[in-house]
């Protein structure tokens, strides 16, 4: 039977939570990846990582929540991931529309000291971060070019321009992708999908966004096969065995 892996979810802010994690049971998911978005967010991921033994921590700021900072957050999340050597750091990244919205708090140039601290102990510790990117590429190129890097993170999501790919699995990227890509008319990201390299695909919830949940990945999965006019089974076994990679560097 197949086994799966949602390499990228906020389950910390599922409404039934317990009711989605048995459909993920049912449909073989594995293993769950989550991913928090602010420090408040860090010892629920935490707890539901001791509670349920598939679920992998991501603990880090998201650019919508640069308002939530409190003072001596670096210390705190550089505690966490001291302490524990499987955690991840993330989501982490830079979000034009969101410095658009917010040119006060969440200004690209404060995204991008947010997000360079984070990577600085990502790259410390040697941990993959998730990385979001939202109409800014020109610019998260320049960071992740200029500034210290673990040997892996994950484009969340990934929605960028197709001729990025070389470059980004150079540096060290892994491409996941949600839900928006089923659409037709998302010829960008279907793209970015029929070009990144086997190695180096995720595919993600990104519940409870989208509205979807962790077991929708199976589904996920077989339209990723049509667009990548791919083996279903070959894909199954490289996505999980990808996912692996990223949770235990193996």
């Amino acid at each position: 039977m197949p086994v799966y892996f949602d390499a990228h979810a906020h389950l910390q802010n599922m409404v039934d939570l317990k009711k989605a994690l048995l459909k993920a049971e049912t449909a073989q998911i594995q293993g769950i990846i989550c991913n928090a978005t602010h420090e408040d967010d860090w010892g629920k991921v935490i707890e539901l990582s001791k509670t349920y033994s598939n679920i992998h921590v991501c603990l880090g700021v998201h650019p919508w929540f640069l308002g939530s900072l409190k003072k001596g957050w670096e210390a705190r999340l550089e505690r966490l991931l001291k302490e524990n050597p499987s955690y991840m750091v993330g989501e982490i990244g830079l979000d034009k529309v969101r410095a658009d919205q917010d040119p006060v708090i969440s200004s690209l140039d404060n995204q991008e000291r947010v997000m360079r601290i984070q990577m600085d102990l990502a790259a410390q510790y040697n941990r993959p971060f998730h990385m979001h990117c939202v109409h800014a590429w020109d610019r998260i190129m320049h960071v992740l070019k200029s500034n210290k890097r673990p040997d892996f993170f994950v484009s969340h999501a990934h929605h960028g321009n197709v001729h990025l790919i070389p470059a980004l699995a150079e540096m060290g990227a892994f491409f996941s992708y949600a839900s928006t890509f089923v659409s037709p008319e998302r010829k960008k990201v279907r793209a970015c999908l029929a070009a990144t390299p086997l190695d180096r695909l995720l595919v993600e919830s990104d519940c409870p966004d989208l509205s979807s949940e962790p077991a929708e990945v199976p589904n996920l999965v077989k339209h990723m096969a049509v667009v990548r006019q791919q083996d279903e089974a070959v894909l199954i076994k490289a996505l999980y065995q990808n996912a692996e990679r990223i949770c235990y560097g193996r």
